[in-house]
C-alpha cells in the first residue's frame, strides 16, 4: 500500500490510539487531535461522528523523523534530543 508517507508493508498491523500515544510519548488526546486535523498519520475506522482511530508504527516513525527535522515542531526537537 502506498501513502503520502511512503510504502507500508501490507502485513504491518494497526495499533490502537493508546498504544500509539505511548509510543510517541504524548497523551492520547493530543494524538487524536493531531490525527483528526491531518497533522499526524492515522486511519479512521467507522462511520459517523465517533470513529475509532488506528495507527501504524512505520508511519508514526516517519512522521517523527519529518516533524523533528522540519523545524515545524515549535522547539520540541531540542526536548526530544535530550532523551536520546
Amino acid at each position: 500500500m502506498n501513502s503520502s508517507l511512503g510504502t507500508v508493508p501490507p502485513s504491518e498491523p494497526y495499533i490502537e490510539a493508546g498504544r500509539a500515544a505511548a509510543y510517541l510519548s504524548m497523551s492520547r488526546k493530543t494524538l487524536l487531535k493531531k490525527a483528526r486535523s491531518g497533522r499526524l498519520p492515522g486511519h479512521p475506522i467507522g462511520d459517523g461522528r465517533k470513529k475509532m482511530w488506528r495507527f501504524r508504527l512505520s508511519e508514526l516513525d516517519r512522521w517523527m523523523q519529518t516533524e523533528v527535522t522540519s523545524g515545524s515542531d515549535g522547539g520540541r526537537s531540542k526536548e526530544r534530543k535530550s532523551f536520546l
